[in-house]
């Protein structure tokens, strides 16, 4: 079996022979690289995901143009005992009043919003009088606006202690700019503390604290995580080791990764997400993995071979060729594994996918060249010596070996039996995804949304873009029947107060009235209209509020009840329905489907490669079972959890069987190294797991603790990744040194010697 990392090993040969050409090179590319962390972005944004190019996103767009951006809204709840008394209205009256005059807020709605038009005239008067004289008046008048007005619930707590105040952002044509947008809400903050009474309780809702909240995270968890991660991957390598010196030239190619990875970001100018976060920390684990297995054959030729600097950089250089060609090709296997990605119909998906590659090739270079280089200079110090060290605690390869050969048969056709069960399981998982599930649990955000949820009703809006029958927009009765037939249909669905439009306004009042409200509105400035009538006045709009908790699939069966609810109508098919919430319903269930069948077709690709690298089928045939395995017994966790699967698991995983397919690569490796020495199978296996079991347990329990940093994420969907791949690697260590060996000794019998030597 040659060319098994397709020569790419031979890189690690050069650093060996020019040692201070390549130390030249990492130094001046790792100081570049760090030189531009400092400058690295950061996107808190939650639909970056979404395909830009998509249908879905396009009517999305377009609701914002005609109408206006109502996902920069922001929803303040104000909470006190004092909210139903004179005082306490008066204090909201003020509050909103200095808002709407803050810089970067276009407008401040609250109760005090709601008209009351004269029936006369039709003129919209203010509810509320200039002054409310005591608490009875204050009383008496909350009681008549819920009464005349059932929207005006949908601003006030039942309990009349909470209160929204919605603010609409001042963006302009930059609706989209995340910067612009937080600066506004940081105006808008200041003056809430500035303005807002002592005993007022303030919580803002809405996409852009959501926004700002993920952004901080990510942020914070950059560093801390990566450097937990070195800390926590050196100590295993020492406790492996024991040796100082060892935890130091292992930890060297994951810090040089991590440099170069987060470095990356600043040199391309590519903002880090909330995807893209996890990425250096895998890079880094993935340089701990093979280093720790590079250096574990140097130590051990090192242990055994007579003393000498020649000796021990000849021992580098076998290790090198000995383990370099499977570190290469379990690199490629998880760069395939992860730009199967890019088949996603998502444009950050697809960028995930490159750079990930990108990050998967940086680990592999930092290994190949910073063991060699390293290990070089540390011989001439005279810091690594003949006999130097012996390894820790992680010999169960003798446990391993008892289990395959007990009875290696039965133990290939269960493990056969149980993925065609569990295949299933794959089959049965639905799509799945909650916008609160990003949201740190500690967090103010998220507590401002349950509130907004539990007390209000949520503000997660579903629009309904009607087109006018004529010209005129409202002043046309026409168009206001056709208002009125959609929004009465959908209040006849849900509550009433759930449901807004201008009908909602004027529903009660007489024909007359409704005309001269209607022809005022006509020329009002457009930012009064803008919230109903379309720029163009070809389109009016409805609105349906529903929880932000809400997965996609409420969503889903709600889009789909209210369509056939507006199939009655002979204009059903030119109401466009749209949202934050229908745009997620929609899209982000085409892109989990689509992660889903590009996580088949990644461990189809690593099964492959490893075949095409061997030059044998067999070896992919043996390898398929043992990396299937922990993938779909992990789908059954998640399937008894509540059945449906979200984006954060279909990628972490696909990453996973990225990492643990290297488990399968280094146990062949070895097992082929020892069959050429004229082996016969059982023998040459059993020493192959004697001698790769320790380092892969040392490995795999390096990547688990370095991924155990990530629990740590105040954010809930790393914290999901970081679980799900260590479930994973623990179960593909467990598969790849029992399941494998048994598959090997299985169908050795099946394949002819020829295959096998190949």
């Amino acid at each position: 079996m040659k060319g098994l990392g397709f020569g790419l090993e031979r890189i690690g040969v050069a650093a060996l022979r020019y040692p201070l050409i390549f130390s030249i090179v990492l130094l001046v590319v790792t100081v570049v690289a760090a030189s531009y962390i400092p400058s690295v972005k950061f996107n808190g944004n939650v639909i970056s995901v979404v395909p830009q190019q998509s249908e879905n996103f396009k009517n999305y767009d377009r609701q914002k143009r005609d109408f206006r951006n109502f996902s920069r809204d922001v929803a303040i709840i104000i909470k006190s005992p004092r909210i139903n008394t004179a005082s306490g209205l008066e204090d909201l009256r003020f509050m909103q009043l200095e808002l709407a005059i803050t810089d970067g807020i276009s407008s401040a709605v609250s109760l005090f919003s709601i008209p009351d038009p004269d029936p006369i005239t039709g003129e919209l008067k203010q509810f509320f009088p200039n002054q409310i004289k005591d608490d009875a008046e204050a009383t008496a008048l909350l009681g008549r606006l819920v009464r005349d007005y059932p929207q005006a619930s949908s601003l006030i707590s039942d309990d009349q202690d909470s209160v929204l105040l919605l603010v609409a952002l001042d963006l302009g044509i930059n609706a989209g700019n995340d910067k612009k947008a937080f600066e506004a809400f940081a105006n808008l903050k200041k003056s809430v503390e500035e303005n807002a009474p002592q005993d007022f309780e303030i919580y803002y809702s809405g996409l852009t604290p959501i926004g700002i909240t993920i952004l901080d995270t990510l942020i914070k968890d950059q560093v801390r995580l990566t450097l937990m991660g070195l800390a926590f991957g050196a100590l295993i390598a020492m406790l492996f080791f024991r040796s100082i010196i060892a935890a130091f030239v292992c930890a060297v190619p994951p810090m040089l990764t991590a440099i170069w990875s987060i470095g990356m970001f600043g040199i391309f100018n590519i903002p880090i997400t909330y995807l893209t976060t996890i990425l250096p920390t895998l890079a880094l684990v993935l340089a701990y993995a093979d280093g720790i297995v590079l250096y574990h054959r140097w130590n051990k030729l090192n242990s055994t071979e007579s003393s000498g600097v020649d000796s021990r950089r000849a021992n580098l250089k076998e290790a090198v060729l000995k383990v370099g060609p499977a570190s290469a090709l379990t690199s490629l296997t998880t760069a395939f594994a992860i730009s199967s990605f890019a088949l996603s119909s998502s444009e950050a998906l697809v960028e995930f996918a490159w750079i990930g590659v990108f990050l998967v090739i940086f680990a592999f270079l930092a290994v190949i060249v910073g063991v060699p280089v390293l290990g070089v200079w540390l011989m001439k110090v005279g810091l690594i010596k003949q006999q130097q060290h012996k390894e820790g605690g992680f010999s169960f390869g003798g446990l391993s070996q008892k289990i395959y050969e007990s009875n290696h048969l039965a133990i290939s056709l269960a493990a056969l039996g149980s993925v065609i069960a569990l295949f299933y399981v794959h089959a049965a998982l639905q799509p799945d995804y909650r916008i609160t599930d990003y949201l740190p649990s500690d967090s103010q955000s998220l507590k401002a949304e349950k509130i907004s949820n539990e007390v209000f009703g949520g503000r997660s809006l579903i629009f309904f873009s009607v087109p006018v029958v004529e010209q005129g927009a409202m002043s046309s009765a026409t168009n206001r029947k056709r208002l009125g037939e959609v929004t009465e249909l959908l209040s006849d669905d849900f509550k009433s107060s759930k449901v807004f439009s201008l009908h909602s306004l004027w529903q009660s009042f007489e024909d007359e009235t409704v005309a001269k409200i209607a022809s005022q509105l006509e020329t009002a400035p457009e930012t009064t209209r803008q919230g109903y009538i379309s720029k163009d006045g070809n389109r009016m709009l409805v609105s349906l509020r529903t929880p932000s908790s809400q997965s996609i699939t409420e969503t889903s069966v709600l889009v789909e009840r209210i369509e056939k609810s507006l199939s009655k109508l002979g204009y059903a098919d030119e109401i466009i329905i749209t949202g934050f919430p229908v745009l997620l319903a929609t899209e982000f269930t085409t892109i989990i489907n689509d992660l889903r069948t590009s996580l088949l077709v990644a461990v189809l690709v690593g099964i492959l490669l490893i075949g095409l690298a061997t030059r044998s089928m067999f070896f992919a045939a043996v390898a398929a079972i043992p990396n299937l395995f922990p993938i779909l017994l992990t789908e059954l966790i998640i399937y008894m959890r509540g059945g449906n699967i979200n984006v954060t698991e279909v990628v972490a995983l696909t990453l996973a069987f990225g990492i643990a397919i290297d488990n399968a690569v280094h146990v062949i490796n070895v097992y082929n190294n020892e069959k050429n020495t004229g082996k016969d199978v059982q023998t040459a296996l059993r020493d192959a797991i004697l001698e790769v079991a320790p380092a892969l347990g040392a490995s795999t329990l390096i990547i688990c603790a370095s991924t155990a940093v990530i629990l740590t994420s105040a954010l809930p969907i790393l914290s999901i990744i970081g679980t799900l791949i260590i479930a994973i690697l623990v179960i593909a260590l467990f598969t790849n040194l029992t399941i494998l060996p048994a598959n090997i000794l299985t169908l050795s019998r099946v394949f002819t010697t020829k295959n096998t030597k190949e």
